[in-house]
């Protein structure tokens, strides 16, 4: 969430406040604090704590944490910082919204009421029936697990509770269901309002009963009161002595106006550790409350996503080749005042599980942590401009076309950040061209507002 919409939404909270206890300390202060607060690191999690500690304080960090396991064994913790803005410190345990790495868990719900025989994930949802394109009345349970199903993404702050609905079924598919992935929170939530549908349960109670109490998870849920009453972080917009605090209750009804269409999609509140052990709990068949095919299902990463080299999707999450050939798993959550990163190597047992109570990722952290499997960053160079320039039709007849010398999409020059990804910065966009079936020239332009398609000639 933008710091404008912030204030847009918050108004007066927004003004500059009075100071509430002692002056936060300096960026080299809280970094030496941190380190020695994990001196007894072992050595081979040194470097990921040194630059643990280093990005949180140099970002202006309110509060983070972490935790790593190794051969399905939790090896470490960490915390540093505040779980609210002149709080108390952050501990352990304590709960961080987790955003989009709910979606595992809302996938896991659904495959678990598939073994029930009470879902068939390669039926139509009744959930989308009322949608007017009837291309969308076959859209199945697999393909929104999958984000296959074509349909829009819907900002949550801009679609509060009541018409949520109408506002998807105003909007036209961006593609054919099954014919690209592309992302979509709103897909999420009709899974979600359909395991609802079918157990006549809330989703929050349906989470607790059927994955969080069989893995014995004390510190996860999806229920606003029970975090409060569990002191989960506090979400922050801005950084810094000048962020903005807002507590999980405030960070749906303001930051997102409401729209509790999107729990299933975003709104887990979990600790470190119980992300830890939730995603070795799923796939370790003696512990999991899924039968194997289930397992076997969730982490089978069968759709290419076209985003990154090799990556693709299984239901929750997306997996990329290690250099040994062996999967990594992963899955973020960014809500605007909270990040998430969750990496999971099941043939190693390892799991990283970065949390902030800010809108700033710790990417070096991340990092840090992949670097122990041998994964090493890396970005192809760009095509040459003529496999990207053209027309590109959104499905309500738009057109934004994209030029070459420089390279620019509707006159506003794309910067390279790495395969077929580029940033434009008027509007602000991150933009990936999506090469499909080997086409040698872009099939689709694709950002998380909108999917347009080549037009060729």
């Amino acid at each position: 969430m933008p710091r404008r919409l912030a204030c847009t939404l918050l108004l007066a909270a927004c003004e500059p406040a009075a100071p509430q206890g002692p002056p936060p300390p300096t960026a080299d202060v809280q970094r030496d604090d941190c380190l020695a607060r994990h001196a007894d690191v072992p050595p081979r999690y040194l470097g990921l704590v040194r630059a643990f500690c280093s990005e949180h304080a140099r970002l202006g960090g309110i509060g983070a944490s972490l935790a790593i396991a190794e051969h399905g064994v939790l090896r470490y913790t960490a915390a540093t910082g505040l779980r609210c803005a002149h709080g108390d410190p952050v501990t352990i345990d304590t709960p961080f919204r987790v955003g989009s790495v709910t979606k595992l868990l809302t996938a896991a719900l659904a495959l678990d009421l598939a073994d029930d025989h009470l879902l068939d994930l390669d039926a139509p949802l009744l959930e989308l029936a009322d949608l007017p394109d009837p291309r969308a009345h076959a859209i199945t349970t697999r393909q929104l697990l999958t984000h296959t199903s074509g349909l829009p993404d819907l900002a949550p702050h801009a679609t509060p509770d009541a018409p949520w609905r109408t506002t998807l079924a105003a909007r036209p598919l961006w593609t054919a269901p099954g014919a690209l992935w592309s992302y979509s929170n709103a897909g999420y939530a009709l899974v979600g309002a359909a395991l609802e549908r079918l157990t006549d349960r809330p989703y929050q109670a349906l989470l607790a009963d059927r994955l969080l109490a069989p893995l014995h998870l004390e510190h996860t849920t999806a229920d606003r009161d029970r975090a409060l009453r569990d002191l989960a972080a506090c979400g922050h917009v801005g950084r810094g002595a000048d962020a903005i605090a807002l507590d999980v209750r405030q960070d749906l009804d303001i930051g997102a106006r409401g729209a509790t269409w999107t729990i299933p999609a975003g709104g887990v509140i979990a600790s470190a550790p119980d992300l830890v052990a939730l995603v070795l709990g799923l796939h370790d068949p003696a512990r999991s409350p899924l039968s194997p095919r289930a397992i076997t299902t969730l982490f089978t990463a069968d759709v290419p996503t076209h985003d990154h080299p090799g990556e693709r999707q299984a239901p929750g999450l997306r997996a990329e080749p290690l250099p040994a050939g062996d999967p990594l798993y992963r899955l973020s959550g960014r809500t605007g005042d909270f990040t998430a990163d969750l990496s999971f190597a099941p043939d190693r047992g390892f799991v990283l599980v970065v949390l902030t109570n800010t809108g700033d990722p710790l990417g070096a952290t991340l990092a840090a942590g992949h670097d122990l499997l041998g994964l090493r960053p890396s970005a192809a160079p760009p095509a040459t401009p003529p496999h990207y320039t053209g027309r590109y039709l959104l499905p309500d007849l738009g057109e934004h076309v994209v030029t070459a010398d420089p390279l620019a999409l509707d006159g506003a020059p794309l910067i390279h950040l790495g395969d077929h990804r580029f940033r434009s910065e008027s509007p602000p966009l991150t933009i990936t061209f999506v090469f499909t079936a080997d086409a040698p020239h872009a099939t689709h332009l694709r950002t998380r507002a909108w999917v347009a398609t080549h037009a060729p000639g």
